[in-house]
């Protein structure tokens, strides 16, 4: 079957499918339990959005592993595209372990509903997993004026390479993905806005772990991402700050795909109020290993160009018909740049997402 198959065509056709699949191991003899977090915004075409969390096995389980969606809107295709594939490779053989499953399916529906990363209040929800929100990173208003240029944008926009060089020539390409990236608090329609305040998804994921992680002792988390690194290639991302125990298991387990979120050892960097950071500050005395499974899709210009361009279009615009806001170019490319139409890279995205689960969840049933 081509890779091609799991991949949806709109958010509500892959909420669809995620909870049919999931119904369908309930057929088949697996503890299945569901439960959608309405938020209060409405999608694309008014229909309803919701967080859809499904439990697989005992919630009584001390062990669980969890994989996540969504987080940035348009990426949630491609991230549920992965759980799509593993649902399936769980439907063909029935694994009755003392590991509970937990798909958190699209945190950020209204981002994948209206092909945007942020949310409705154009708060990057990866930002926001906070107690306080407030300040930027110190570098941000040297590259404010390019990042969130005025006007609205243009396909061909040539000005964009020649302001963007002399940047880099200036300031150095580690410097500037660290201020672009690290989340800022104090711009609201600018990019990578964390918030002023957490956010209704984040709340109500939050509340829904609170209460249904009362005997859990041991966590194995995955969020899926697309965007960063090479292109196909999936680079396992953690803390800077990981102890040298967990970084050695990481490396022995996910061998040639670690790095650290430190932006001089690496593609990632440091970034606030992600929301592994917030799990482990909210869970304290659970035993948390936290990775972002990262696939590179386009050249880290060309996918800041095209942030650059659905931003300034949501600003700037003057569309009085919102259907038309959704259907602008710098939307559609959005997706694009995120959740690529290639064979090839979705083969490697399937493989490589069915892969890295796997080897978690062995892990968790052998130690």
């Amino acid at each position: 079957m081509s890779a091609s198959h799991w991949f949806s065509k709109s958010y509500l056709d892959s909420k669809k499918r995620f909870l049919t699949s999931i119904n369908e191991l309930s057929d088949l003899g697996y503890k299945v339990k569901t439960d959608h977090l309405l938020i209060e915004a409405k999608g694309s075409d008014e229909e309803e959005l919701t967080i859809d969390i499904a439990v697989v096995g005992s919630l009584e389980s001390e062990k669980m592993l969890i994989s996540s969606s969504g987080v940035h809107g348009v990426e949630g295709y491609p991230g549920s595209a992965i759980q799509l594939s593993i649902i399936d490779e769980m439907k063909k053989t029935i694994m009755l372990t003392d590991v509970c499953i937990i798909f958190i399916h699209s945190i950020n529906p209204y981002g994948m509903s209206w092909l945007r990363r942020v949310n409705e209040n154009n708060v990057d929800l990866n930002r926001n997993f906070l107690n306080k929100h407030e300040g930027e990173p110190e570098g941000y208003k040297l590259i404010d004026k390019f990042v969130n240029a005025p006007g609205l944008p243009k396909k061909f926009d040539p000005t964009f390479y020649i302001q963007g060089t002399q940047l880099l020539v200036r300031y150095g390409f580690t410097n500037i993905k660290q201020w672009f990236a690290q989340g800022q608090y104090t711009r609201p329609n600018s990019l990578q806005y964390g918030g002023d305040k957490l956010q209704e998804g984040p709340s109500l994921i939050l509340e829904w772990l609170k209460t249904n992680l009362q005997k859990t002792k041991e966590i194995f988390a995955i969020d899926l991402h697309t965007g960063l690194g090479p292109s196909g290639f999936d680079t396992i991302l953690i803390p800077e700050d990981i102890s040298d125990e967990k970084y050695k298991l990481l490396n022995s387990l996910f061998n040639g795909h670690v790095t650290s979120l430190d932006p001089a050892k690496g593609v990632g960097y440091k970034i606030t109020g992600d929301i592994h950071a917030g799990l482990v500050s909210e869970f304290p005395s659970i035993k948390w290993i936290c990775i972002t499974q990262e696939f590179g899709t386009f050249k880290p210009m060309s996918v800041l160009k095209s942030l650059r361009s659905e931003n300034k279009w949501t600003n700037f615009n003057d569309e009085k018909d919102i259907v038309n806001v959704r259907k602008h170019w710098s939307r559609s490319d959005l997706l694009h740049v995120f959740n690529p139409e290639d064979p090839i890279w979705q083969e490697k995205l399937i493989s490589r997402g069915n892969i890295v689960f796997n080897i978690a969840l062995d892990y968790l049933l052998e130690n």
